[in-house]
């Protein structure tokens, strides 16, 4: 049986994820960053393209039921909230 969220698989909540990824990989509040050197300027750079990237993974992993099925996907997601959370945070945070 295909795994669904809202009714719509999650093979295809995935594909909207990575296509999200896509999206914020040139879309970015690059006004807030001050040094492309610093930690605070790859947070505010990668980590909400990488957040998209973890929920597609954790998508995909739940929906093909591969590397651990739902029990990865639950960790894989897990670390996609803590990962916005970090970006969130560091966006608040900056000038």
């Amino acid at each position: 049986m295909e795994t669904k969220f809202l009714g719509i698989p999650l093979a295809l909540w995935g594909l909207v994820c990575l296509g999200l990824a896509v999206v914020w990989i040139f879309v970015w509040p690059s006004d807030k960053a001050v040094a492309p050197d610093t930690l605070h300027y790859f947070i505010l750079r990668w980590f909400h393209a990488l957040t998209w990237l973890l929920l597609a993974l954790a998508a995909f992993v739940a929906g093909f039921n591969i590397l651990g099925g739902e029990t990865t996907a639950r960790g894989v997601a897990l670390l996609s909230l803590l990962t916005y959370l970090t970006f969130m945070v560091t966006s608040v945070t900056s000038k």
